[in-house]
């Protein structure tokens, strides 16, 4: 075995002083991201199942004079205060086809079919429809979810007033109209929570980057190689990674029965839509700890060129302002495309936005860092205004996720529809609270990671102040300051910046209807300042331990 690859193994094993609860914190940080990328590749793929077995209702590319049928769909129908579809169905020419999904044959004129859940309440609809009971009971290969409400019933013929739908076969690859619209909306959703989660994967490989950043600058000052000191980080990196990950796609597994009640397009989900198939797996075993190790390399580049400037504690160069250009990007492609643009324009739109305010996340706190340590009236804001101004990168970093959802919520607060009952404005409702409950996951394991990690940074600096004379109550004060000062100082702009972004896409237009909008802001700022109150008030224990010796 190469040595060092036995090396990176040995350290895994045995991590030395803070190391365990480092290896512990980037485990659990990385199982978290491997359920919800998990989560999110097996939901894309569940709406695909769910529009397999229902998109031919939507199907209507024939030619009146060759097609085999014809469909009128009405989904604006009530039984005992449930909302029900009813599709009428007319064969034009005898085929030997196969029967839709999930019926054993073609409606005939007069026959009916209905979904299990029509059928617990037929007593109310038999008199209707002209039939004591259902013909039949669509079975689970014909519906989008166990509960819906749906008939379909053999007609003679469609009159052309009604506008019919022609189809050439009962099994057309057609997208279903309210899955395709949840696929998309699932796309905006991805790349707004794809960058609080590729922040979460950064501080998983960063939780002990200072602990690491000594140990190997201490092998490359004894004769390491850069190549030989990357690889050991990556081995050690990657281990972990693949742990948790391991740990993330069980969780998803035990968690699937739960998940599945999510009551989205229609209904709740079948569990087997939304069951990893062994491709899911292999996705996530292999992208999860590959981001990893490269986020934990790019986060030792400096141990890799000048170790000696890690041993003596160098100062990171400063970020430029350059980077404020960044933030025009983003609302001008939004504004420009508007809500009835292409897909990707608008992925790419929101994808700029969100990546600006990761970029210049940590100039901002540099900013605020030097107004703190210019203005200071006494040490706890003096040292902490000089920790952000030291390191901004890794002063932002632990919060990264949490300004990063600022952002999400800012953005989708202008989108929050009314409580009436359209169908379109219940899946969006379910798919904000569904957003949020994501990235606030997100959120909370990428500050409670931070917490840790940045208690293990900080303790060779407390640790000095220490043995100078400063009471251990000022460091800890000042490491929470240090911890809030970027999600009020850098947090609150990026929630307005994220309705502005919205604003942009909407042509001005809010959507949302009351306080709703609101409240969503408010609750965020909360939320944001309850979860570092609480990483504070944990990686205090940390930092009092490991500055002690």
């Amino acid at each position: 075995m190469n040595p060092m690859t036995d090396l990176g193994l040995r350290f895994v094993r045995r991590p030395g002083p803070g190391g365990r609860a480092a290896n512990l914190a980037a485990l659990g940080a990385t199982a978290v991201v491997a359920l919800l990328v998990t989560f999110l590749i097996a939901g894309s793929l569940g709406l695909s199942h769910r529009s397999e077995r229902i998109g031919w209702r939507s199907g209507d590319k024939a030619d009146p004079a060759t097609a085999i049928g014809a469909l009128n769909l009405d989904d604006d129908q009530r039984v005992d205060g449930h909302r029900m579809s009813v599709l009428d169905l007319a064969t034009l020419k005898p085929n030997e086809l196969p029967p839709p999904p999930g019926l054993d044959h073609t409606p005939k004129p007069g026959e009916v079919f209905v979904s299990p859940e029509v059928a617990k309440h037929w007593s109310s609809l038999s008199t209707k429809y002209g039939v004591a009971q259902p013909t039949g009971v669509i079975s689970a290969k014909g519906l989008s979810s166990p509960e819906e409400f749906i008939v379909i019933r053999g007609v003679q013929t469609i009159p052309v007033d009604e506008h019919p739908q022609y189809v050439s076969s009962w099994h057309e690859k057609v997208w279903d109209s309210r899955m395709l619209g949840l696929l998309i909306a699932v796309a905006f959703g991805i790349t707004l929570v794809l960058f609080p989660i590729l922040s979460l994967v950064g501080q998983a490989a960063g939780v002990a980057a200072k602990r690491r950043e000594h140990r190997l600058a201490a092998l490359r000052l004894a004769g390491a190689t850069r190549t030989q000191v990357l690889w050991l980080s990556a081995v050690e990196q990657a281990v972990l990674a693949l742990a948790g990950a391991v740990v993330g796609l069980v969780g998803y597994t035990v968690l699937s029965p739960l998940i599945a009640r999510i009551p989205l397009g229609g209904g709740r989900w079948y569990v087997g839509d939304i069951t990893v198939n062994w491709w899911t797996v292999l996705v996530v075993l292999v992208a999860v700890p590959v981001l990893s190790v490269v986020s934990a390399l790019i986060g030792l580049g400096r141990v890799s060129i000048t170790p000696l400037g890690v041993v003596r504690g160098q100062t990171r160069k400063g970020v430029s302002v350059v980077r404020i250009g960044l933030l025009v990007i983003g609302p001008l492609i939004l504004a420009y495309y508007g809500m009835q643009a292409a897909l990707l324009p608008l992925l790419i739109g929101v994808g700029f936005a969100a990546l600006a305010v990761r970029i210049i996340g940590p100039f901002a706190v540099q900013v605020v860092g030097k107004t703190m340590a210019n203005l200071a009236n006494g040490p706890v804001t003096l040292l902490a205004g000089r920790r952000l101004v030291d390191d901004p990168k890794g002063a932002f970093r632990p919060v990264a996720a949490l300004v990063l959802s600022g952002f999400v919520t800012g953005f989708i607060s202008v989108f929050m529809p009314p409580g009436d009952d359209d169908p379109s404005f219940h899946d969006m409702r379910i798919g904000v609270a569904l957003l949020l409950s994501l990235v606030f996951l997100t959120v909370a394991a990428s500050t409670a990671a931070g917490a840790v990690g940045t208690a293990l940074d900080q303790a060779a600096p407390a640790r000095a102040l220490r043995r100078s004379g400063v009471p251990l109550k000022v460091i800890e004060r000042s490491a929470r300051v240090a911890a809030v000062v970027p999600v009020i100082g850098v947090g609150l702009p990026v929630v307005g910046f994220g309705a502005l972004c919205g604003l942009a896409l909407s042509g001005g237009k809010v959507i949302t209807q009351g306080s709703s909008g609101v409240l969503l802001l408010i609750g965020q700022v909360v939320a944001g300042l309850i979860l570092v109150a609480v990483a504070g008030a944990a990686g205090a224990p940390v930092l009092r331990k490991a500055s002690a010796n």
